[in-house]
């Protein structure tokens, strides 16, 4: 199925109080480039849920749709909410890393990649490149673009 409109939740039967589907359907929107409805749907699944074991699944969410939206700070206080909660969530060491790269935030983005190669040592362009299921093409190279200027091989 294809989404369409950003409003396709209500058409097919998601339930709008299930935080969990929320957030994930927040995930599916920013694949699609849809970031703005990503991110409220990544908030409503916060506010449904302020203590849920997902929460900074959420958070990442909201992260990475605001990376994808180029809105930098809010993509890195998402991330850094995220990393708060979990520690080892990879994918918010990933968005803040990148995150920090296209701000320019030299010292932040440093710091960002040394804790995301922790958590995940065999990190690398190559990787993300091939392994990682984006769904736009710009969105992709845009993600990879601020890797690469916090310093990823």
């Amino acid at each position: 199925m294809t989404i369409r409109s950003p409003n396709l939740n209500w058409h097919c039967g998601l339930n709008p109080s299930f935080s969990l589907a929320q957030g994930y359907y927040g995930l599916a929107l920013s694949y699609c480039g849809y970031w703005e409805e990503a991110d409220l749907a990544a908030q409503r699944a916060l506010r449904l849920s302020p203590r849920d074991p997902f929460s900074a699944i959420y958070c990442g969410i909201a992260a990475y749709a605001q990376f994808v939206g180029h809105n930098y700070d809010e993509a890195m206080r998402f991330s850094r909410e995220a990393l708060r909660q979990r520690s080892d969530f990879v994918g918010a060491h990933r968005v803040l890393t990148a995150a920090a790269g296209m701000a320019g935030h030299r010292e932040a983005s440093s710091i960002a990649l040394q804790e995301l190669r922790r958590a995940q040592p065999n990190i690398s362009l190559a990787w993300i490149a091939t392994e990682m299921p984006m769904g736009r093409d710009v969105d992709k190279e845009h993600y990879l673009e601020g890797l690469r200027r916090a310093g990823l091989e």
